[in-house]
């Protein structure tokens, strides 16, 4: 038994690290690696401190909803009054567009621009993903099983899902694909920007970089779920670095969000 656990961490864990500090280095860009890993750790800290006292903010979200459902029912009061019943699904909706200009669209912009790196040198590339797709699936059983497990517990249900009361199953779907479209520019971000921006310079050791501010990005939720980003982040950031794409870790992450989301409603009972 020691002898095959010892086996399939040095196949699974110790090979893909020495693999990262041996291949995969970003091609020649503008900057020198110093440069540029200096603007990735800078960049990274404006960031997050636009998404935890901007994007995040409840106030700014309710705001910017409620100027929504004004403008339309300035040009149109019918269609004003339609819409105010959604307001809130509004409200997460810029939550999800925020989550996308900062995590995306502003990395993006400096990788292509600045760095003058393609994206697909950060994470957007299905290449190599297809024979590992099984080890996200197996990472993602335990998970969704682990989501049954909880999905009754008080701080679960005080939580999820992040749209409360929807009316619908059109604007539960509608929720439900900005959800997912923030889970992209999560990954984007963590898996794919801060990594591999900075794996010429640290090597493996990005790994931990990036899961020191993925941790702390969860500590608003239950604490089993900050102590699961621990393990969840470093796994993902590894295989971002061994594949070369985040598209794997968005799915488990998009698998996991829906069946969270449609556990919390079923223990409602809706």
């Amino acid at each position: 038994m020691l002898a095959l656990a010892s086996r399939t961490w040095r196949r699974l864990v110790s090979e893909p690290l020495t693999w990262i500090d041996d291949h995969g280095r970003l091609p020649a860009g503008r900057l020198s690696v110093e440069t540029q890993t200096t603007i990735v750790l800078v960049v990274a800290c404006g960031v997050l401190a636009v998404m935890s006292y901007g994007v995040l903010s409840p106030k700014i979200q309710d705001a910017i909803a409620g100027s929504l459902v004004a403008l339309v029912k300035d040009v149109d009061p019918e269609a004003g009054a339609a819409l105010a019943p959604f307001r809130p699904l509004l409200r997460i909706i810029v939550w999800s567009i925020g989550a996308f200009t900062t995590y995306f669209c502003v990395p993006a912009l400096i990788v292509t621009r600045l760095f003058g790196h393609r994206l697909s040198d950060y994470g957007l590339s299905f290449k190599g993903i297809r024979r590992h797709l099984w080890v996200y699936f197996v990472l993602f059983l335990p998970v969704f099983g682990m989501v049954l497990v909880v999905a009754s517990a008080p701080d679960f249900q005080a939580k999820y899902p992040f749209y409360r009361d929807p009316l619908g199953i059109e604007d539960l779907i509608v929720w439900e694909c900005f959800y997912a479209l923030q889970f992209f520019s999560l990954e984007f971000f963590f898996r794919g920007f801060l990594i591999h921006g900075l794996k010429d310079r640290f090597g493996r050791y990005a790994i931990f970089v990036m899961v020191i501010p993925y941790t702390m990005i969860h500590f608003s939720k239950p604490f089993y779920e900050s102590l699961g980003a621990i393990g969840a982040g470093s796994i993902l950031g590894l295989l971002s670095l061994r594949t070369g794409s985040i598209f794997g870790g968005w799915l488990i992450h998009v698998g996991v969000a829906l069946s969270m989301d449609i556990a919390a409603l079923l223990h409602r009972g809706l």
